[in-house]
């Protein structure tokens, strides 16, 4: 159970774990893709007389999203939803990952969503699916169990990689987000995965960058003070975002109503919006690459009204449990922040704005930062999206001012709140036995600076190792335990998933 596997097997299995996620995740894109493509050739060639089609429609939109949810619940419940809060528990120890079904399901429930109009992304659910690649992997070769997590946190970066063509950012998402430590063996392992998903995805799809922006100079110093003000406002409407999100899914639990009639309406609601305003729909790529591309020229109202419609269809669209991800909503409502904002503002003052196609970007940052939490990632991800490195500093001011925002209004980041919703409203899924648990001692935890022996007693876990400085310890009631250890706990079968999240959140940062 302690064992792990030498760097050199670890980073080859991350190679090969990298090239399934890569090809999975194409696999995904160009089904989605091709999805959209049919749509858009279907709505040019209706004549525009033909008012009564979208009524015809929308019961083929309730049936899909109907099928979706029942697909998810009958045979992969674990899938719906973005899949990140799922993969954070499993690496967690907290969750099993069923790659078989969980493929199956994400693929084809994503879809069926997709083909209902829902205000989904890809992103979620191509993560989802590498992470349950690297898990298949794993499991047909019989790794240990510490270096199968490793492998899990690299494909879920391998997809994230993959499907937005963005190398750093999937490597930046498992260290920020999945992983939080800095071992050799998490780094490289994670860096050979993302690079090698990125490299199957430009072969087979092409090197161009997601969202075309032109040829952006540094943003001057007196513009800053604009760039700020954008990154509080996303800032302050990613908690909106997500306080919406969660308030609703608390709602839905309360009524009694099954889970797929709520995807049957959602569905029908879907179509009616893919018929009357396709921009609104899927993970909003046409909306975002408008507002990039200075081609988002609509009046104040009408973006506002555009905002809102896409943030509640958002948040309808997830509460219904079908596979489906939040990456790409939130990149787009905070596209539709900044180009608001840059509208607004260059009627006031032309020569202290940025252009609102910058500012959209901005937007991005400060709303995705705010949501998530996880600032590096969401920087990175734009400027590798975009291809304008000159963007850089101004993208890391705004994401740290929607950051501080978030920390002073003390909202948990959203997949740590959904995770742990998850964990309070269902069962343990498995036959339980012990694990190995890893976590990473943070600066000012509850954990730094004092012995083991001080740790809080329960039966059920024991402290087995401590790594440090690459150098793996057995350690005594004595052994003082310091920020950046790994510490390797051995979990009995009879402690509650709610006791051992609890003693994993007094090693981080409080």
């Amino acid at each position: 159970m302690l064992h792990r596997l030498s760097r050199r097997y670890t980073f080859l299995l991350s190679a090969l774990v990298g090239v399934l996620s890569g090809l999975v995740a194409v696999l995904y894109k160009l089904c989605v893709n091709g999805l959209i493509q049919a749509e858009i050739l279907t709505s040019e060639r209706v004549p525009d007389d033909w008012w009564w089609l979208p009524w015809l429609l929308a019961p083929i939109g309730g049936l899909l999203g109907w099928l979706a949810c029942r697909l998810a619940q009958r045979y992969c419940p674990e899938a719906g939803g973005s899949g990140i809060p799922h993969v954070k528990a499993v690496l967690l120890g907290l969750r099993r990952l069923r790659p078989k079904p969980l493929l199956g399901v994400k693929l084809v429930g994503g879809l069926l969503a997709l083909g209902a109009g829902m205000s989904l992304g890809r992103e979620g659910p191509t993560v989802h699916m590498g992470a349950a690649c690297a898990a298949w992997l794993g499991t047909r070769l019989a790794v240990p169990n510490r270096t199968h997590k490793n492998l899990v946190a690299a494909g879920a970066g391998a997809g994230l990689a993959a499907a937005f063509n963005a190398p750093l950012a999937g490597f930046l998402f498992i260290m920020e987000e999945l992983r939080r430590e800095m071992s050799r063996v998490t780094y490289g392992s994670a860096l050979v995965s993302t690079v090698m998903a990125v490299a199957v995805a430009r072969l087979l799809t092409g090197q161009a960058n997601s969202f075309g922006l032109t040829e952006v100079s540094p943003i001057p110093l007196f513009e800053l003070p604009v760039v700020i003000a954008v990154g509080l406002l996303s800032g302050l409407l990613g908690l909106l975002f997500n306080r919406a999100l969660l308030r609703l899914l608390e709602l839905r639990d309360r009524r009694a109503w099954p889970l797929a009639n709520w995807g049957l309406l959602v569905g029908v609601l879907g179509m009616l919006l893919l018929c009357w305003c396709p921009s609104l729909t899927g993970g909003g790529h046409l909306l975002t690459h408008s507002a990039l591309s200075a081609q988002l020229r609509d009046p104040l109202w009408m973006l506002a009204a555009l905002f809102l419609v896409k943030l509640l269809f958002t948040v309808l669209s997830y509460a219904t449990g079908v596979p489906g991800g939040l990456f790409a909503p939130v990149l787009t409502l905070g596209a539709l922040v900044g180009s608001f904002s840059g509208q607004l503002l260059t009627g006031w003052m032309p020569d202290w704005t940025p252009r609102p196609e910058v500012l959209a970007t901005v937007g991005m940052a400060g709303l995705l930062t705010s949501s998530v939490r996880a600032p590096l990632t969401g920087v990175v991800l734009i400027v590798e999206m975009t291809g304008q490195y000159n963007l850089l500093y101004a993208l890391l001011l705004a994401a740290w001012c929607a950051y501080m925002l978030a920390e002073y209004c003390g909202d948990e980041p959203l997949y740590e709140a959904l995770l742990h919703r998850d964990l309070q409203h269902q069962r343990r899924l498995w036959k339980a036995e012990a694990r190995a648990v890893e976590v990473l001692v943070e600066a000012h935890s509850e954990f730094e600076h004092i012995p083991v022996k001080r740790f809080p007693q329960h039966k059920d876990v024991l402290v087995a190792l401590l790594e440090r400085d690459g150098q793996v310890h057995i350690p005594h009631g004595t052994t003082m335990v310091e920020a950046g250890d790994m510490l390797t706990l051995l979990v009995g079968p009879d402690i509650s998933e709610q006791d051992l999240n609890q003693f994993l959140e007094m090693a981080r940062d409080h």
